[in-house]
């Protein structure tokens, strides 16, 4: 691998690693990664069936089954029955849900500006518009 790429795959890697470490600490086992990007999916859209959660996440529905039941279990979320099919059940967010989302999302940026803090104003704003720049265009087929 050229030795740019295995530099940038690495720091990326760590940087993520590093992050996602800190605001567990901080969050002190409260929500995961996976949880917490959950949650924001189902406080954003509402009541919504696991299939749906399962394609947002990219995973099989069985694992959204596991997740949503620690959600449950912690208070966070409800599985209720939707109204429009007696047969489909629907996960929706808790007050509870909402206001650990809200604590976790000030501390991940408490998080990010102590990261961001390390670059002057121009090279933050220029590396938020590199990563923007990344993300906005389609990714290749890995393959």
């Amino acid at each position: 691998m050229d030795q740019q790429l295995q530099r940038f795959q690495f720091a990326l890697q760590s940087f993520m690693h590093e992050m996602q470490s800190d605001i567990l600490k901080k969050m002190k086992a409260q929500i995961t990664g996976p949880q917490m990007f959950m949650l924001h999916f189902i406080i954003k859209h509402g009541p919504c069936k696991l299939t749906k959660i399962a394609e947002k996440m990219e995973v099989k529905p069985s694992a959204v089954t596991v997740m949503i039941d620690r959600l449950e279990k912690s208070g966070y979320v409800n599985r209720v029955q939707d109204k429009a099919d007696r047969r489909a059940i629907l996960v929706e967010g808790t007050a509870q849900g909402k206001e650990v989302l809200e604590q976790a999302t000030r501390e991940r940026n408490e998080i990010l500006e102590h990261y961001l803090s390390r670059l002057e104003a121009d090279e933050a704003r220029l590396l938020t518009e590199l990563l923007e720049k990344m993300v906005q265009t389609s990714s290749p087929d890995p393959s």
